[in-house]
């Protein structure tokens, strides 16, 4: 029996992104899953190759990653829950300097599976937060 949506979506966070095991990646992503909305232009990600690539060039421009779940809701084919994000702007990916600034930011994702992988995966998370922070966008006037 394959874990419940709500256990591969703690997982997910905690194996792919806390003890960044890329291996995982395809442990829970389905070959053609897209995951919606990654990065800061809200690009997607299609398949496990993809995201993987997304994820090296993130890993790239942030360290000290460390994500936790707070709250996860699920039915029978998806999960969704709320988590905030620890991070240090410490490389020059994505198309800016690095700051050197540590910023938290919060989101919420959820996914839905088929045969036991993410098909589909949606992110909301403070954008604006980041991109202040890490000086990637003047802040509001």
């Amino acid at each position: 029996m394959s874990p419940s949506a709500g256990t591969i979506f703690r997982l997910w966070f905690e194996e792919v992104w806390n003890k960044n095991d890329t291996d995982r990646i395809t442990t829970y992503l389905a070959p053609d899953g897209i995951i919606y909305a990654l990065d800061l232009a809200g690009g997607d990600a299609q398949g496990p190759d993809a995201f993987r690539a997304f994820f090296e060039q993130f890993m790239e421009s942030f360290s000290d990653v460390h994500f936790t779940v707070h709250e996860v809701m699920e039915t029978e084919d998806m999960a969704a829950g709320r988590w905030s994000a620890q991070l240090t702007h410490s490389g020059d990916g994505f198309g800016f300097p690095a700051s050197g600034e540590t910023v938290t930011v919060t989101g919420m994702s959820m996914i839905r599976l088929k045969d036991g992988l993410v098909v589909e995966g949606w992110n909301e998370w403070d954008r604006l937060r980041m991109a202040t922070t890490c000086r990637m966008v003047a802040p509001p006037a």
